[in-house]
């Protein structure tokens, strides 16, 4: 048996260090009682059905009950403050892997070829308005320059995120950004930039950028030049003979989807190391961080769960399925209800809220600020039940009760639990103010239609299909939003029986 390391804690979240205490006294209570102790239950409670029952872990002794609870305790943290890091890092491998649908080195845009569609190869929630580019930056040799042309007539946008999904810039038609180029730059480079170069600063040394474009929803023609104008943006390190990370040819393809065991297993906590040490820790995150070093997580630090005590690899591996746990039901419980949709404020720059950081990161990655984009999630109807694709709904919008949008709005849906546009006879996945048959009634208002089969003739041009049954969720998106937009309340979904 591994001896187990003594741990030094730091101060941490409060919540945390009262669940902390209270799974030390649970696991003692149970050990004088010679029970099973609370983890090897929850241990059972995982383990896949089965006709021959799963083993029972052997009871533990009372310093690995303690090694337990501290482990988990430092988990659970690591979990919430690392899951953003943890989803960057491999998204990021599988983007730049030879073996992925579509992919590009690091410091490289990667243009998708149209629209978002179901069976498009994205590992995030796509919009189904623009036309998206992505590039990971790798800042650790230096800046890294983005060289853009004129963009006419169309509301475009470039926004740069570190490496824990807050903005640090955006380039684009809102703030009024010019053909020219831009620098990416890393924390404490203390160089001299090309004349007539616009620096943005980073505070990781690793990032993302994501590009929109809008385009004509369902006019095929107007995707195209898009498309072209995209892979017009060039990237180039300023140091152009550096060497940067690549993966091997031959190594598996990563899988970054959130079915992947490692979300909720103790193998999470190396992919955690490799994210820390590729792209950097935010400087806020950087004392807690060192904190969890007593169990070799950290940059730098080489995880192994063999060299760990019993008791420490059960309160990880707890840690870990329980960190996932609370990461997913964060996205249904945070924010403010406003008709059954949830106004999330920070969305884009999450700053000390870690676990809105870690929640976006997994579920939509890459969020926009509110002065760009506002998003409206919604999973009930007006009577409080989930949305069901068997079921029939109905949005109405009051002529004075539209979006308050300076660019364009639109309402997505998504199925779940994987969080993607899903399939229906049309393909329409998303429906707005730019839907060519979308139709006002006389009094200016405008009623939207979600069903599985298409409505009366006169209303079909305003049917946003719910695809097959099972349940779905959508979220409202405001571009551009009118200052009065963070107030905005939209009208809730009816169920029409």
């Amino acid at each position: 048996m591994k001896k187990t390391a003594s741990i030094q804690f730091q101060p941490f979240n409060e919540t945390v260090r009262a669940l902390a205490l209270g799974v030390m006294t649970l696991g003692f209570v149970a050990a004088g009682a010679n029970a099973q102790t609370a983890s090897n239950a929850a241990a059972s409670a995982q383990a896949a059905p089965s006709s021959t029952p799963a083993p029972v872990p052997a009871p533990l002794s009372p310093r690995e009950l303690l090694a337990e609870a501290e482990a988990f305790a430092i988990g659970f943290q690591a979990y919430i403050v690392g899951a953003v890091y943890a989803r960057s890092q491999i998204l990021m491998e599988h983007d730049i892997h030879a073996g992925a649908p579509l992919h590009a080195p690091l410091n490289q845009f990667i243009v998708y070829p149209g629209l978002a569609k179901p069976s498009s190869a994205t590992d995030t929630t796509p919009n189904n308005d623009t036309v998206y580019g992505f590039a990971w930056l790798d800042l650790s040799q230096g800046p890294v320059l983005m060289t853009i042309p004129e963009v006419k007539g169309r509301y475009y946008t470039i926004q740069a995120t570190d490496w824990a999904l807050n903005t640090m810039d955006y380039v684009g038609s809102r703030v009024k950004s010019k053909a020219g180029t831009y620098a990416y730059v890393p924390p404490g480079w203390k160089g001299k930039l090309p004349p007539h170069v616009t620096r943005i600063n980073f505070t990781t040394k690793a990032g993302w950028l994501q590009a929109r474009t809008v385009v004509q929803p369902e006019v095929e023609s107007d995707i195209a030049p898009v498309v072209a104008q995209l892979k017009t943006y060039q990237l180039k390190p300023l140091h152009a003979t550096a060497p940067y990370f690549a993966m091997a040819a031959d190594a598996p393809l990563p899988n970054p989807k959130l079915s992947n065991p490692i979300w909720k297993s103790i193998d999470f906590y190396a992919l955690l190391n490799r994210a820390w040490a590729f792209g950097g820790v935010r400087e806020q995150d950087r004392e807690l961080v060192s904190s969890f070093a007593a169990l070799n997580i950290g940059p730098g630090l080489k995880f192994d769960p063999a060299q760990l005590s019993e008791g420490q690899r059960r309160g990880l591996a707890r840690a870990a399925l329980v960190g996932f746990q609370r990461v997913m039901t964060h996205f249904t419980e945070v924010g403010v209800n406003r008709n059954g949709w949830n106004y999330i404020a920070g969305i884009g720059a999450t700053g000390s809220n870690r676990l809105l950081a870690s929640t976006v990161g997994m579920v939509g990655y890459g969020g926009n600020i509110a002065d760009e984009a506002i998003y409206f999630p919604g999973f009930v109807d007006n009577q409080g039940q989930r949305f069901q694709g068997d079921r029939r709904y109905r949005l109405h919008f009051a002529a004075d009760q539209l979006p308050p949008v300076q660019a364009f709005w639109s309402i997505t849906l998504y199925s779940l639990p994987d969080n993607q546009l899903r399939e229906n006879p049309i393909n329409r996945y998303a429906i707005g103010d730019r839907t060519p048959t979308l139709q006002r009634n006389a009094d200016g208002s405008i009623d939207i239609y979600l069903q599985k089969d298409s409505p009366q003739a006169d209303k079909a041009g305003n049917w946003l299909p719910t695809g097959d049954k099972g349940p779905f969720w959508m979220v409202l998106r405001m571009y551009v939003p009118n200052p009065s937009g963070t107030r905005y309340a939209p009208p809730p979904v009816e169920r029409v029986e």
